[in-house]
């Protein structure tokens, strides 16, 4: 079966694990996290107007086998990280090899759960995936897939209260996004999409961002979207630009 599946590598549709020499550099906290982002930009392409169908079309690819359990060659990006955190010792499971001492470990602590995954897809692929739902299907997701990164907690809860966030903090939000993509998973599939959506509608900021400020979206993430969507006409523009923001009334912050 492996031989077979090796000599069909070159018919893997899924962008982030065609290459074998790829999985071999990765490991099980990688196939985790990826997992756990995933899902996150799912749910943001879903609350979109221009990419919810292709949110609902992703979903339903991902879903198609109501398990997670074979390696299916044609499985998008998310399809086989499951299938990998379901089966380590499956083929794609396998193919995965640079950590197995903390791979080890780790597969003690993941407890993927099949009806809260099959829930979370099948609402988003009907478009019924609510504010309230998101937010106790990710908590539940980030506990069985034992996610430990603070950045990628913190992604978690802006993307669960996606529909009340405004435009700085969706921008904050997909900027981070697409920052662990290009650090951590260059050949995403959903990274295209969000990269498109983030162009489009001017959800990327550019500069340095602060990690402990701005990652829940306080000011400075604020002074960040102002920089980047006006266009610097010479000192003096700058300077009444810098000028307008700081009389701008003070942002209410949410709780999270």
């Amino acid at each position: 079966m492996l031989e077979e599946m090796e000599q069909s590598d070159l018919l893997i549709e899924s962008r982030q694990y065609r290459s074998p020499s790829g999985r071999r550099a990765l490991n099980l906290r990688n196939v985790a996290d990826f997992a756990f982002v995933d899902m996150i930009t799912l749910y943001v392409l879903s609350q979109e107007y221009e990419t919810g169908g292709m949110s609902s079309h992703y979903a339903n690819k991902t879903m198609g086998f109501r398990n997670f359990l074979k390696p299916r060659l044609s499985g998008t990006d998310l399809y086989i990280s499951l299938n990998i955190l379901s089966d380590p010792d499956g083929y794609f499971g396998q193919s995965i090899a640079s950590n197995p001492v903390n791979d080890k470990m780790l597969r003690s602590k993941l407890n993927l759960n099949l009806p809260t995954l099959r829930r979370y897809f099948d609402l988003l692929q009907d478009g019924k995936l609510t504010r309230d739902d998101a937010a106790v299907l990710f908590l539940r997701l980030e506990k069985q897939l034992n996610i430990i990164s603070s950045p990628l907690k913190s992604m978690r809860r802006l993307a669960q209260d996606y529909a009340g966030l405004n435009t700085m903090q969706r921008s904050l939000l997909v900027t981070r996004l697409l920052q662990f993509y290009h650090k951590n998973a260059k050949r995403s599939e959903l990274a295209v999409f969000l990269e498109d959506l983030g162009k489009s509608k001017g959800y990327i900021l550019s500069g340095p961002i602060d990690a402990e400020l701005t990652n829940l979206g306080y000011q400075s993430a604020f002074a960040q979207a102002a920089k980047a969507a006006l266009p610097l006409a010479g000192m003096a523009a700058g300077y009444k630009m810098g000028q307008a923001i700081v009389g701008k009334p003070t942002i209410q912050h949410k709780s999270h």
